[in-house]
C-alpha cells in the first residue's frame, strides 16, 4: 500500500532534518573519536596512552636513551621485586606472555637486564636488572620526577589516575565482556527455563562441561567417564538439570550420588555468552530444591580457588568452606572443598 500524504510529508521532514544535521556537522569538519563518546572509549584511551608514551620517548631520546618507555614497567618491577620470570611479569603487568617475552628480549639485547636459571626449575629463566640497568634507573630518576610532576599538573584539572585505578579494580571483579552481555542478553534471561535431563540432551551436557574444562583446566579421566555416561548419574540416584533458552541448551549442573544421603554438586557449566546473567544461580537453586526433594542429607562440592565468582555464588546460597575428608580429592584441579549448611 502506498504511503499517505501525511506519511510522505513526515519522511520528507525527517530527511530534511538529517540533511541539515549532516551539513552542519560537515561544516565543522569530519567527526573525531570524541564525537562517538562511550562507544569508542577504548580507542580514546589508547590514543591518550600513545600520546603519553610518545611524550616520554621524546624526553628519553633527548637524554640519550633509545629504549621505548613501554619497556620500563618491566624495569620498575625488577628493581622493586628482584628476580622474576616472564610469567610473573606478565601477571603483574596484566599483559600476555608473548608480549612480555618480546619486550624482555629487547631489554636483554640492550643489556639492561640479565638472565638467571631458576633454582627451583632448571627449565625456567629469571630476569633481573644488570649493572647497566641499575645505572640507567639512577640516571633517569630526575626525568621520572619531572614526568610525575607533569601528570600532576594535568590532574589538577582532570583527575585521571584515581579514576583509572577504580576502573581497573572494577573490571577485574566483573569483566567488560560480562557487562556487555548483561546489556545485550539481560532481557533474554527471563526466557530461560530450567528443565530435567532427557537423553536427547546428552551431547549438550558433555559439550558444556568440556567447554568449561578446556577453558580453565584440562579434562581428567573421571570427567570423561562421567560426561560420556550421563544416564548413569540418574541410575545411581542423582539428578541432572539443564538451562534452555529457546531451542538452545545454555547451562547445566548435576547432583551426583556419593553415598547414603550424600550428594556432590557437580558438572555446573554455563555457555560463555550467557555467563553473568543469573543462569547459574537459577540452576543452583533448582539443584538445591532437588536435593531437598531427595530427602536432604549431606551436600558438598569441590572446586578451584581461581573460580572466585563461582565460589561467591556458592557462598550466597549457603555453602561454606570445610575441611576435606580423608582420602584423595576427586579431581586433580580441586583445591577448595565446601559443604551446604542450608539457606542463609
Amino acid at each position: 500500500m502506498a504511503p499517505s500524504r501525511q506519511e510522505r510529508m513526515a519522511r520528507l521532514q525527517l530527511n530534511s532534518v538529517s540533511a541539515y544535521v549532516y551539513i552542519q556537522r560537515m561544516s565543522l569538519g569530519p567527526p573525531s573519536l570524541h564525537d562517538y563518546g562511550e562507544l569508542l572509549l577504548a580507542s580514546r584511551m589508547r590514543r591518550l596512552s600513545e600520546m603519553f608514551y610518545a611524550g616520554v620517548d621524546v624526553v628519553y631520546r633527548e637524554q640519550g636513551v633509545s629504549l621505548s618507555s613501554s619497556c620500563f614497567p618491566i624495569l620498575f618491577l625488577l628493581r622493586d621485586c628482584g628476580r622474576l620470570g616472564i610469567s610473573e611479569l606478565a601477571a603483574q603487568l596484566g599483559q600476555s606472555h608473548p608480549a612480555v617475552s618480546q619486550m624482555s628480549r629487547k631489554l636483554l639485547e640492550a643489556r639492561v637486564v640479565c638472565e638467571w636459571p631458576d633454582p627451583a626449575d632448571e627449565r625456567r629463566r629469571l630476569l633481573s636488572l644488570s649493572a647497566q640497568g641499575r645505572a640507567l634507573m639512577r640516571r633517569l630518576a630526575p626525568v621520572w620526577r619531572a614526568v610525575s610532576a607533569a601528570v600532576k599538573t594535568l590532574q589538577a584539572d582532570f583527575p585521571l589516575s584515581q579514576a583509572l585505578t577504580g576502573l581497573d579494580k572494577s573490571l577485574a571483579q566483573r569483566s567488560f565482556a560480562r557487562r556487555i552481555r548483561e546489556q545485550l542478553h539481560g532481557a533474554e534471561a527471563s526466557a530461560v527455563r530450567v528443565l530435567p535431563y532427557e537423553p536427547r540432551y546428552a551431547r549438550d551436557f558433555k559439550r558444556l562441561n568440556l567447554e568449561w574444562l578446556r577453558k580453565y583446566f584440562r579434562v581428567e579421566p573421571i570427567d570423561e567417564r562421567v560426561l560420556s555416561r550421563p544416564s548413569a548419574i540418574l541410575r545411581q540416584g542423582g539428578v541432572i538439570l539443564l538451562a534452555r533458552k529457546g531451542r538452545q541448551i545454555i547451562g547445566t549442573c548435576a547432583l551426583l550420588k556419593a553415598g547414603e544421603a550424600r550428594f556432590e554438586l557437580s558438572k555446573m557449566a554455563i555457555t560463555e555468552s550467557y555467563q553473568g546473567l543469573g543462569v547459574g544461580r537459577r540452576l543452583l537453586l533448582a539443584a538445591l530444591k532437588a536435593f531437598e526433594d531427595l530427602g536432604g542429607g549431606e551436600l558438598f562440592l569441590e572446586t578451584n580457588s581461581i573460580l572466585a565468582p563461582a565460589i561467591t555464588l556458592y557462598k550466597s546460597v549457603g555453602f561454606v568452606h570445610a575441611p576435606r575428608p580423608a582420602g584423595p580429592a576427586h579431581y586433580v584441579r580441586a583445591d577448595v572443598y565446601m559443604r551446604y549448611k542450608g539457606a542463609p
